[in-house]
């Protein structure tokens, strides 16, 4: 029996009964010579003495089944030395106790100190350390001896296990073993044994705190940590902090002003940069030092410059936000995305990436409007918050970037402004912090990236270079012979998978969403999906803002403040005239109209204590514009806008090419001697005359188009559709003016369109 066997019961009360193994095993611990230290001298020693024949007070059957049938013997019938050692072992189980219980209370300690007051490192050895000092101190009570005989017992088991590997390092390599080395290899190992110091060989090391082999830990080492110890506990053990770090070399700033460039020069390129810039030899560097002082860096901190915000960014630390607790239609968020696909343009049919504005509600994930346009603008933007709004519910809080389309005067105005209109409050995320709105940037790609990749004039970054090459190819050969690709998705049919796209993300579980038993599919658990959340809320007993039936027209139209003159109105360059704005003449009126439509305005007085549109005026015509004779819609006049843009451009890249065409020489011209050429004589002219007869006039033409003429010959007989008549009805085919005159002129467009594709 060991010292450690011997413990208090669980209610706190010694020991009293112990067999004739646990008496050996004290005999033996506690160099009693005069005992028995095996179980059946102990035995022996029983009969002998008529201990088992000793009434039950004093002598008995061990109880349980574990007993087997031994015998348990009393405190009080032990031998008087038997006695003391029990007494000895008592007061050893007591301080036994006593240091678990402390040790227990310090790791418990050890666990609750903040990672931040202290290096992964430093904290690694401190931890070690106090697993020695424990091990130690619990070692020698439970040996009844004191801290100095614990340390010295360590000291002996730690060189026993150094030697002990010498030893096998000696073995693996081959080297004969002596008597001596043999028998240290049978020997246990207490620094690691159980019964002994019960150390891990890491754990001794970490403690040690120093290069790997650089010798044990010292007696004077172990003394310094238990004083630690004693005064501080395990923090007073961490390891002292280093010498705090070495300024940065005079010359750093100047280094950094060229390292930190987004070319992103190596150290050594940018040491040599630097170098030539030098006057004073003490703002010197050499790459030793940078190299140095860029250890001492972060990654952040060595990335500013290099690297742009965005980038920077995905690195650093971010707050997650919530939705718990929120209901619908509480926060809208919108964004646009340009779609990675080519579809036909509605209006030219030439190849067009649209721009997809897309509006999600935050508490339910649920897609509530899209818009589909040329561009993310203003008109983009307001139908898709229009079907939003009219489908699902008035948000009290939209929020989006900083772009163009969302921040304007049609928005934003106090006083015809939508969102003033529609109680909305618009909120716009920061710049450069595309990781707030990580919802709509989500939905786009799970949504329209896979719809992108479901087309054949998929142009994203993954996709395969030669392929795309070759459809790009296709469509604008297409375009040029006929006039269209079958390979561009037509509008409408474009329009109608994104419709069916949207329907398919709001079916769909989402991860974000609550979980919840479904009972279609037996109960199995499984999260919602934004339709299912939104009905949940719904059943829940929430209501949408909905829009009046009275309101649906106006309440989306943009107003913008105009002064009335004489009975008129100006709006986008056209004048409106109606009798009932002649009493308003010289005033303040809201003028709201539709993107679409430009024959007419809705003028409405302007409330100035509210600040929002008052009672209807008119609706005001177009009429007498000077400068226009048709009423010029916001949208023709944006696209006349960007069309005006367009030529600029080519204008510009015209007159680039120009330049390069009459640049001057700037090779050096070499004369070199011209050898004279004789005059050559000049033929006389010759009176050439026509004698033949005049041609006979052609008969009356079928038709009074030679081309629609031609295309009608070649349909009916595709052989006289020669190489170059082919070419002259693709030239046709190709512009918008020329088949417009071909079907005026009755020629079947798809039939000519299929014979010039079979004869290309």
């Amino acid at each position: 029996m060991s010292g450690r066997d011997l413990v208090l019961t669980g209610a706190g009360e010694v020991k009293v009964w112990f067999t004739a193994r646990e008496l050996a095993d004290l005999a033996k611990a506690r160099g009693l010579t005069s005992f028995p230290t095996s179980e059946r001298g102990f035995q022996k020693l029983a009969e002998r003495e008529g201990w088992n024949d000793m009434p039950a007070t004093v002598a008995r059957k061990r109880p349980g089944r574990a007993g087997g049938g031994g015998m348990e013997y009393h405190f009080s019938l032990l031998p008087e030395r038997m006695q003391v050692a029990v007494h000895h072992l008592d007061k050893r189980a007591l301080r036994t106790a006593a240091h678990l219980q402390a040790a227990a209370s310090e790791r418990r300690r050890i666990a609750a100190i903040k990672a931040a007051g202290a290096s992964a490192k430093a904290r690694r050895v401190m931890e070690a350390r106090a697993e020695v000092v424990m091990s130690i101190e619990g070692y020698a009570i439970s040996m009844g001896e004191d801290r100095a005989w614990g340390i010295a017992r360590f000291l002996e088991a730690q060189a026993a296990y150094r030697q002990r590997q010498e030893i096998e390092r000696r073995r693996d390599r081959g080297a004969v073993l002596t008597d001596s080395d043999l028998r240290a290899l049978a020997e246990p190992l207490v620094l690691t044994a159980a019964g002994g110091f019960d150390l891990r060989p890491e754990v001794v090391e970490a403690a040690n705190n120093r290069p790997r082999g650089r010798g044990p830990i010292a007696r004077r080492t172990i003394y310094t940590w238990f004083k630690a110890w004693d005064e501080g506990g395990a923090p007073a053990l961490a390891p002292a902090p280093t010498r705090a770090s070495a300024a940065l070399p005079p010359g750093w700033d100047g280094f950094m002003r060229i390292y930190a460039m987004p070319a992103k020069p190596s150290a050594t390129e940018a040491l040599a940069a630097y170098m030539g810039t030098v006057t004073d030899p003490a703002m010197g560097l050499t790459i030793d030092q940078v190299r140095g002082a860029l250890k001492k860096l972060s990654s952040l901190e060595k990335s500013v410059g290099r690297e742009g915000l965005l980038t920077l960014k995905s690195r650093m630390a971010y707050v997650q936000r919530t939705t718990e607790g929120m209901w619908p239609t509480t926060v809208y968020t919108a964004d646009g995305k340009t779609f990675d696909a080519e579809v036909a343009d509605p209006v030219s049919g030439r190849p067009m990436k649209p721009e997809i504005t897309s509006i999600l509600d935050v508490a339910t994930r649920k897609c509530v409007g899209f818009a589909v346009s040329r561009k993310e603008n203003v008109i983009a933007v307001t139908e898709a918050l229009r079907n939003a709004c009219l489908d699902h519910g008035i948000p009290a809080i939209f929020y989006t970037d900083r772009g163009p389309g969302y921040k304007n005067k049609t928005f934003d105005a106090d006083c015809g402004g939508l969102m003033a209109r529609l109680g909305i409050t618009k909120m716009h995320a920061l710049p450069y912090n595309s990781q707030a709105k990580g919802l709509i940037e989500r939905f786009n790609g799970t949504v329209w990236n896979p719809l992108a990749k479901r087309l054949p004039t998929y142009i994203g970054a993954d996709m395969d270079k030669e392929a795309a090459k070759a459809v790009h190819k296709r469509t604008r050969r297409e375009i040029a012979e006929v006039g269209r690709s079958r390979v561009l998705m037509d509008w409408d049919a474009f329009l109608a998978m994104c419709r069916q796209a949207v329907e398919e993300y709001n079916a769909r579980p989402h991860s974000a969403l609550p979980v919840f038993e479904d009972p279609e599919a037996g109960m199995r658990r499984r999260t919602m999906s934004p339709n299912e959340a939104w009905a949940a809320h719904a059943a829940a007993g929430w209501q949408p803002v909905t829009v009046a039936e009275d309101e649906r027209d106006d309440l989306f139209r943009p107003y913008e403040e105009r002064i009335t003159r004489r009975a008129l109105v100006e709006w986008n360059t056209n004048t409106y005239f109606h009798q009932d704005l002649e009493r308003y003449h010289g005033e303040k009126v809201l003028v709201g109209y539709d993107f679409h439509q430009a024959d007419r305005v809705w003028v409405r007085e302007f409330d100035a204590e509210t600040g929002l549109p008052g009672p209807l005026i008119c609706v005001a015509t177009f009429g007498g514009n000077k400068e226009r004779y048709v009423p010029l819609t916001a949208q023709r006049a944006a696209e006349e806008t960007r069309v005006k843009a367009q030529l600029r451009r080519i204008g510009k890249k015209t007159a680039a090419i120009e330049e390069q065409l009459n640049a001057p020489f700037t090779m050096d011209e070499v004369i070199r001697p011209v050898a004279e050429i004789d005059p050559v004589v000049q033929p006389s002219a010759l009176r050439v005359v026509d004698d033949a007869p005049p041609p006979a006039a052609a008969a009356g033409a079928r038709y009074t188009n030679p081309d629609a003429e031609l295309a009608c010959q070649c349909i009916a007989d595709p052989s006289q559709l020669t190489p170059g008549r082919a070419r002259l009805l693709r030239e046709l085919m190709g512009r918008h003016s020329g088949r417009e005159v071909l079907r005026l002129a009755g020629v079947d467009l798809d039939t000519l369109d299929d014979l010039l594709r079979s004869a290309a």
